[in-house]
């Protein structure tokens, strides 16, 4: 197959808990041209994803440079673990499934780790260098920005507090809302609670948040902001940080 990176077009793949998010861009200006979401309506088995990306792919008559970001763990572009989607993708390589000469999955990374690719560009003017991004959804993804380059592998999400006695995601994500019908403004208390240890171990000097609970951030940002002394800022690309990412990294 011919390598066909930096092809004018790339789409980024977000694999969320709840759905699919797709984000098309300009492979030169960077810009976004589109974006859908899919939910997850047939399961997520691995067939069942990959009909999603590929009814997508045919809607917009795509060609170029794939990038996914999936909810686990990936090793050179394998899945390891996918805790939140099922044990059936353990071992699963994406790049055996596209092989139309005019498409070639280039990246597959952590959904994290790719909307961390998409906060780089937000945050490249910024004074700080050290900063947490967290993306909120079925679970709490982690990435790292340090010194404008992305640091991999972090799952902080699944850490366990003896304090909170379950994982930071088990305590703060934003499926708990639902699941434990809890008010907006416990699980603000809630997500602070997570802030606190986080940012007492790690030291943060900024965290960048996305996921589709920031879409409604005028009704809890202020609060939690008030509650912290360092800047707590949203990503530009709201829920679709991670397809955008997933699409830089692409590109």
């Amino acid at each position: 197959m011919a390598n066909i990176k930096g092809h004018r077009k790339s789409l980024g793949v977000d694999i969320g808990g709840s759905s699919i998010k797709f984000c098309l861009i300009d492979g030169r200006s960077k810009s976004i041209l589109d974006t859908n979401t899919v939910p997850h309506t047939s399961g997520t088995r691995t067939d069942t994803i990959i009909q999603d990306i590929m009814n997508q792919i045919e809607e917009w008559k795509f060609v170029g440079s794939l990038g996914i970001g999936f909810p686990g763990i990936v090793d050179k572009m394998v899945i390891v673990d996918a805790p939140n989607l099922g044990h059936w993708w353990n071992g699963f390589d994406f790049r055996t499934h596209f092989t139309h000469h005019e498409i070639e999955v280039v990246s597959v990374l952590n959904d994290a780790d790719a909307a961390a690719v998409a906060m780089i560009e937000q945050t490249r003017s910024w004074s700080e260098e050290n900063i947490l991004c967290l993306t909120i959804g079925t679970g709490i993804g982690s990435g790292w920005i340090s010194k404008g380059q992305l640091l991999e592998g972090t799952e902080y999400g699944r850490e366990y507090s003896p304090d909170l006695n379950c994982t930071l995601e088990q305590w703060a994500s934003a499926k708990v809302i639902n699941d434990e019908k809890i008010s907006l403004k416990e699980w603000v208390h809630r997500f602070s609670d997570i802030l606190d240890i986080l940012i007492k171990k790690y030291s943060p000097e900024a965290v960048l948040l996305s996921g589709g609970i920031t879409r409604n951030k005028e009704l809890w940002l202020a609060e939690l902001q008030h509650l912290h002394s360092i800047p707590i800022v949203i990503s530009d690309y709201n829920e679709y940080t991670g397809a955008y990412g997933a699409a830089l990294n692409s590109v």
